[in-house]
């Protein structure tokens, strides 16, 4: 059934009124479930599929029967290779209801269904006994409940339940146990992404000082890092090992301090962490996320193809506060977790307080407010050069400024640079509070701030705003042309803007370039067979949910995910900030793909903002170098792209249909 909704359009500022299925919500989260990308892990699955061999054989040889539990079957993968391989009985429990259903369907395609009993609960759920789900308690556990922290979605209460309540005491498990390592780094890049830097001109003469602020976490692509760019202040080493077979008491809540030599002198910024699993009890099968310099596959070789999964990556911690260390002096690493998360602190001395293990909590908001990849964007050298170029160039004793965007603190700059006035129009409290953080940092007098276009009209100021700047950037922009809502604010303010005011930027101009993506595609690629068991259900669920509730353009930070460019850089559309028509607009074109350099399997989208004529104007959210067809694509990583994925394609053109509804704030994109 379809139903009347609001729902917020990031062009248009509003929440417009939509007609939506009843149940798109829970489409969506069907849509956007990472079960393909696992399943598309053969690393993964055929590490699992052995160590639940070796384990059935075990307690077969034992001269026992093997009563498997499969707790979060998802799509009954594990279960139908525990029948495979033995199995006297089966019980999958899944607790997401969309996925319960399919698993029945999987398992009934595959002829298991009279082999496997699927449970639609929570572990923690299941009742032991005659009149309960199960019968008896199993013998043997498989389950894959970790995270990029590995504890994040409570595995540390899933199987220390599961040991209390469904299994027997001398039950194994897959897996057995796993280990987490840390590394203590330099490096700024990553920084960048934490802490913000002053401003200086380009005379070298300071603008805008910063207050300090730090983060926690957030989860990264290690292995697209360049290895110039970190400097290992302590190589990696195990912190915790979590016992999964429960031989040992579950613990909650640990930490641990590593006494340690530093390998190089430099700075202590951060901490990256990544696990692995020992999946049977013998300890020889082990399965990494290590990054390709520590992976115990391409330590020696980096050019090693390392498995590649993006629903386990790898974490970057940051310390709450810098440590300046020389080569071969002793730190003391602290790593902490609780139920469900890491933290960790470097010490410089054995002076310990309870301070030292407190869990990080960002108390500015920044870090709250904007994601990594802002952040990392506000502190863009390259960027704000630009920026503090076009200011220099246009500010004078006359200038009465509006800024439309989110978090553009280096306007602020503006004002030592001598405009006469500053009108922000920020409409996120928690931005909104940082910037007045800022001016009152700087003790900056001549800005104001508004929370909305109606309080700065209400306000009758008195100073004819002659020019407006905008990134433009805001809070709830997703894809890159959702920032367009910079033109709607522009002409809600005309009244109080001069004629001939100047407004930066001027034009938007939408590009796109076809590409091979070595494996970002997978997230969305059909499964057809995993492993030898047929799969269709699982695929005909997940594009029945993505037609009702995706576009099919999202976004993604390409830098992440390399891919070969297929053809040369196609502008969609020019669109003048200024005068843009109030009607529907549609351009049509075509992608030519050169042959021989793979299947085309996405078509990656971005916006440039140009401010004036000139290169040096050009604010773009696209590839920071000329593309190259058949090279590796180098992406801005300070934004996110758009893309949209399609299984590989071998053809010589790809068409699309461009449609821009101003009056509805509606972009879409059709591909033929």
């Amino acid at each position: 059934m379809s139903i009347f909704i609001q729902k917020f359009n990031p062009i248009t500022g509003i929440n417009d009124w939509i007609v939506q299925q009843e149940d798109y919500d829970y489409h969506q989260e069907v849509a956007r479930s990472s079960f393909a990308d696992m399943l598309h892990d053969t690393e993964r699955n055929q590490k699992y599929e052995s160590a639940l061999k070796s384990a059935i054989d075990f307690i077969h040889a034992s001269g026992k029967k093997a009563n498997v539990l499969d707790i979060g079957t998802g799509t009954g993968l594990l279960s139908m290779m525990a029948v495979k391989h033995g199995a006297d009985t089966v019980v999958a429990c899944e607790a997401f209801r969309p996925m319960s259903e399919c698993a029945l369907k999987i398992i009934k395609r595959n002829g298991y269904e009279n082999k496997i009993k699927v449970i639609p609960k929570r572990s923690t759920d299941i009742t032991v006994g005659i009149n309960g789900d199960i019968a008896t308690r199993c013998n043997i556990l498989i389950t894959e409940v970790f995270d990029t922290e590995l504890i994040g979605e409570g595995a540390l209460s899933t199987f220390s339940h599961a040991h209390k309540v469904l299994l027997e005491k001398d039950c194994i498990v897959v897996p057995q146990s796993a280990t987490i390592y840390a590394q203590v780094v330099e490096c700024p890049l990553v920084q960048n992404w934490n802490k913000l830097t002053d401003v200086y001109d380009n005379e070298g003469k300071l603008l805008i000082k910063i207050p300090s602020r730090s983060a926690a976490v957030h989860d990264l692509q290690l292995n697209q890092l360049n290895l110039s760019l970190i400097k290992t202040i302590v190589a990696p080493v195990p912190v915790f090992r979590f016992d999964w077979s429960g031989r040992t008491p579950f613990i909650f809540e640990h930490s641990t301090i590593n006494s340690l030599k530093a390998e190089q002198a430099g700075v202590a910024q951060a901490v990256f962490m990544w696990w692995d699993l020992q999946m049977d009890f013998e300890g020889k099968i082990v399965l990494s996320c290590a990054p390709y310099w520590a992976h115990p596959l391409s330590r020696d070789n980096h050019n090693t193809v390392l498995p590649w999964r993006d629903h386990w990556m790898q974490a970057v911690y940051y310390l709450t506060q810098e440590t300046v260390v020389d080569k071969g002096m002793e730190i003391h690493l602290i790593s902490c977790h609780d139920e469900f998360s890491l933290w960790f602190n470097v010490k410089a001395d054995l002076r310990f307080t309870d301070m030292d293990y407190l869990k990080p909590i960002c108390e500015c908001g920044f870090h709250v407010t904007f994601s990594r990849t802002r952040i990392g964007q506000i502190n863009d050298a390259t960027r704000n050069k630009k920026y503090l170029s076009l200011l220099e160039k246009y500010i004078n004793p006359s200038s009465v400024i509006l800024i439309l965007s989110d978090g553009f603190y280096l306007s602020l700059c503006a004002s030592k640079m001598g405009a006469k006035k500053i009108y922000y129009v920020e409409t996120n409290y928690l931005s909104r509070k940082i910037l007045l953080d800022f001016i009152q940092f700087n003790e900056i007098e001549n800005v104001e701030v508004f929370e909305n276009l109606k309080a700065l009209q209400n306000s009758k100021i008195t100073k004819k705003i002659n020019m407006v700047i905008g990134e433009p950037y805001f809070l709830n922009s997703i894809l890159p042309w959702d920032n367009l809502l910079f033109t709607y604010l522009l002409k809600g303010v005309r009244n109080i803007v001069t004629s001939d005011a100047k407004v930066f930027p001027k034009i938007a101009v939408i590009k796109g370039i076809a590409v091979n993506f070595f494996d970002l595609n997978k997230i969305r690629l059909p499964l057809g067979e995993c492993e030898g068991f047929k799969m269709k259900d699982f695929d005909d669920l997940i594009e029945a949910s993505s037609g009702i509730s995706d576009d099919n353009v999202e976004a993604q930070p390409l830098w992440e995910y390399p891919g070969i460019a297929l053809s040369k850089i196609v502008d969609i559309i020019h669109i003048d900030l200024c005068s843009v028509p109030e009607k529907v607009v549609e351009t049509n074109g075509v992608f030519e793909i050169e042959e021989g350099h793979g299947g085309c399997n996405g078509i990656a989208l971005w916006v440039e903002w140009l401010h004036e004529e000139g290169y040096n104007s050009v604010i773009s959210s696209g590839p920071v170098s000329s593309p190259q067809i058949g090279q590796r694509l180098n992406w801005d990583i300070h934004t996110r792209q758009g893309v949209c994925l399609f299984s590989n394609r071998d053809v010589l053109h790809i068409n699309y249909i461009f449609k821009f509804d101003f009056n509805e704030g509606n972009i879409t994109f059709k591909w033929n």
